[in-house]
């Protein structure tokens, strides 16, 4: 595991990253399957993907199994935003029928020369709409954002290594 983190924040958005010892590949590879981000939860909302929950494309819209003290348990609706392949993810969580609601989720991918990926998640609630939940933002915070980076980290290890 690498030494080699940085965490930004401002008024409206949290950026951490990290080197991550597994090449962008394998990075996005884990990340594009919904399935796998109950692993790097660490908010304790993220229950798991809906079934054939996919990210292949922008316009894609997949469904995760959310459970919070606001709305219990309850399906939120991802609209993916940006995808390049082994670079970049974007989403916009909505409630499931409607227009996303202002806040992103992005995963960005540096391949490095020596194998190894740098790796960039940022919350940003910059354009959130609805005002009466305003004061429940930011739903997660710079630590743990983190560590959802070193579990990204743990899960693309080696076996062998771990």
């Amino acid at each position: 595991m690498s030494d080699e983190r940085s965490v930004r924040t401002s008024a409206h958005s949290i950026e951490v990253s990290r080197v991550v010892d597994a090449p962008a590949t394998e990075v996005f590879r884990f990340l594009r399957d919904p399935a796998n981000h109950a692993v790097l939860d660490t908010s304790g909302m993220v229950r798991g993907a809906a079934p054939d929950a996919a990210i292949t494309a922008v316009g894609d819209v997949f469904v995760m199994n959310i459970s919070n003290d606001m709305k219990g348990d309850h399906q939120d609706e991802n609209h993916v935003i940006a995808y390049e392949p082994d670079r970049l993810l974007k989403w916009a969580p909505a409630e499931p029928g409607h227009p996303p609601a202002g806040h992103t989720w992005t995963w960005e991918l540096t391949p490095r020369k020596d194998g190894r990926t740098n790796v960039s998640h940022t919350y940003d609630w910059s354009r959130f709409t609805h005002t009466d939940m305003l004061d429940h933002l930011p739903v997660i915070n710079a630590r743990q954002m983190q560590e959802s980076l070193n579990r990204l980290a743990k899960a693309l290890t080696p076996k062998s290594h771990a």
